[in-house]
């Protein structure tokens, strides 16, 4: 697994920019471990029809791989792991495209920060423990989401 992957053409940032595939490395942040369409399905309450079609796209412009395939009953299960640890943006792709993409990839994770946070908050009003919210490897107490939220917040509201 590499270390960090550039995305480097227009249609690969296009891929990555979309917030369910987005979703779907993030599944792997916590364990790092090998899983089959159907797997990262269930670990997201989605269909693994809807999955799939996204996996596919993810493999295609490299972003996930497969790194074990099972038989099982007849079928082949396919495992499949990121190619790498982190992804980063190719800034040199240049022009108005390019621009409009990168804004559209940070609005997409924000978006996807900001479902999180709502989730986190509801659970939150039903528990009277304190608690964290853990997004990928980052901790943070609750004075530090609220800033954050309002920073997620104030971005999307331009």
């Amino acid at each position: 697994m590499e270390k960090v992957k550039v995305l480097n053409s227009l249609d690969e940032i296009r891929v990555f920019s979309d917030p369910f595939r987005f979703k779907i490395v993030l599944a792997f942040a916590e364990d790092r471990l090998p899983m089959t369409v159907k797997q990262i399905a269930v670990k997201l309450g989605e269909v693994p029809a809807k999955v799939h079609y996204h996996v596919k796209e993810l493999e295609r412009i490299g972003v996930l791989e497969i790194v074990e395939t099972k038989e099982k009953a007849g079928i082949i299960e396919k495992y499949y792991l990121p190619t790498a640890e982190s992804f980063s943006l190719e800034k040199s792709v240049g022009n108005t495209a390019w621009q409009e993409e990168q804004i559209l990839l940070g609005t997409n994770i924000f978006r996807s920060m900001q479902q999180d946070f709502e989730s986190s908050q509801k659970m939150k009003d039903n528990d009277d423990n304190d608690s964290m919210l853990s997004y990928g490897v980052y901790h943070m107490t609750d004075d530090e989401r609220e800033q954050l939220k309002k920073m997620v917040l104030d971005f999307l509201s331009d």
